[in-house]
């Protein structure tokens, strides 16, 4: 086995660097084939071989029974220290944290006399990776005969996998670390693993796919991935809603809704305060939530829905389905009452808060007077439909000869009721 790595060579003994600091390295772990034994079996010895730019012919060092200590603490992050009694040297590593766990477990098996694939390098003849050797940071499978045979380079930053008709994701992808650009669209998913919460992705092209059937959404609970992610494409998903987990996404720019079934957005997307593009084309949305107003959108897409104006019944009460929203008479007010308005006082975090909490915050309607519709029971909590004022948008693409209107919501507690129309 060998492997891409910076390395120091640090002697014990004098206290001297061989390498006064870190540099493009090979490491090398085979069996040496020697002569015959007494019963004329080949013996194989274990050996390590550390290539540098300074000592191109290769440093060996035997591995049985030379081995002080491996150090693994920072493991993780990539950096780890073996080292070897003779001679006295200590190897300072740092290299991917994937091929790192992979050449120290390769060594483990050897150390311990057990076979081992990556083992059957012949170091007798190792050479080092070439340094103009780049690693490979994008692939493009656009069918199951693309697939590599020895699985993905964990140096991968782009994977686009294109009608291959998937209908599940590799595990193989979760260990891809570095990876920001996953795009999966055009297969057969209909659920994606929440360890795909784990990936720091900033870009997730789903789109064709059939996530709308099982409505998984967990993956979009990782905090990685709901810290990274910019731009989400669930088009043609066939979704009838959108799901509450993607407002957990705060660093979404781009969101592409586009060939759904939605009849509604939720008034929650008012959270998802650096939205610059949203596309909702083609789907059954009769009207938007007045909330995406506050948003910064330069782009908007609305191609394709069936607005409706307003009519003799333009105000509807609200129906509201979280228990929470009862109207409750009691003094002082409740506890979460006060929470729930603390929290978007002082425009605090949610998402570290109880989750009967979160949820409470995040479907709240927000009157057109300012306040929150906390403590309203649905008799006092009213929508109208009104024609959007959307300003400073750059590029509005809508159907020809249709308005496109917005709900607002108005509380039944305001003094003035006139400024909420």
């Amino acid at each position: 086995m060998k492997i891409l790595c910076e390395v120091q060579v640090v002697n014990r003994v004098t206290q001297a660097n061989r390498t006064p600091r870190a540099v493009k390295s090979t490491l090398a772990i085979g069996y040496k084939q020697s002569a015959l034994d007494s019963n004329g079996n080949t013996k194989k010895e274990l050996e390590m071989i550390l290539f540098t730019p300074q000592i191109k012919t290769g440093q060996r060092y035997k591995v049985k029974d030379n081995i002080q200590a491996v150090h693994t603490k920072f493991v993780l992050d990539g950096k780890a220290t073996i080292a070897f009694t003779q001679p006295a040297e200590n190897l300072l590593i740092k290299c991917d944290p994937i091929q790192l766990k992979g050449f120290l477990q390769t060594l483990k098996l050897g150390m311990e006399g057990k076979d081992a694939i990556n083992l059957r390098l012949n170091i007798a003849t190792a050479t080092a990776i070439t340094q103009k050797a780049k690693l490979q940071t994008k692939m493009v499978i656009n069918r199951r005969s693309d697939y590599p045979i020895k699985g993905f380079p964990r140096s991968l930053q782009s994977l686009t996998i294109n009608k291959s008709q998937l209908g599940r994701l590799s595990s193989e992808i979760y260990s891809l670390r570095n990876l920001t650009h996953l795009d999966v669209a055009n297969n057969h998913l209909a659920k994606i693993p929440m360890e795909v919460g784990r990936l720091p992705l900033t870009k997730l092209v789903l789109h064709g796919n059939y996530l709308g059937q099982l409505n998984y959404w967990s993956f979009l609970n990782g905090i990685k991935l709901s810290e990274s992610l910019c731009e989400l494409d669930l088009s043609a998903n066939k979704l009838t809603y959108l799901p509450l987990s993607l407002l957990k996404c705060q660093n979404l720019v781009l969101l592409n809704l586009n060939h759904n079934n939605l009849t509604f957005l939720p008034f929650a997307m008012r959270r998802l305060k650096k939205l610059h593009s949203l596309n909702v084309s083609d789907n059954k949305l009769e009207s938007l939530p007045a909330a995406l107003e506050e948003l910064h959108i330069n782009t908007l897409d609305v191609c394709g829905n069936a607005f409706k104006g307003p009519n003799d019944l333009d105000i509807q009460r609200l129906n509201v389905t979280s228990k929470a929203n009862t109207r409750i008479q009691c003094s002082p007010q409740p506890l979460w009452l006060q929470a729930a308005r603390s929290v978007d006082q002082y425009k605090l975090p949610i998402y570290s808060l109880p989750a009967i909490l979160i949820k409470l915050i995040v479907e709240t309607p927000k009157c057109v007077c300012g306040n929150f519709c906390y403590l309203m029971d649905s008799q006092n909590i009213y929508k109208r439909i009104r024609p959007a004022k959307f300003e400073g948008i750059k590029n509005y693409s809508y159907s020809p000869n249709q308005f496109i209107y917005v709900d607002i919501v108005k509380c039944g507690y305001c003094k003035n009721v006139k400024s909420c129309a």
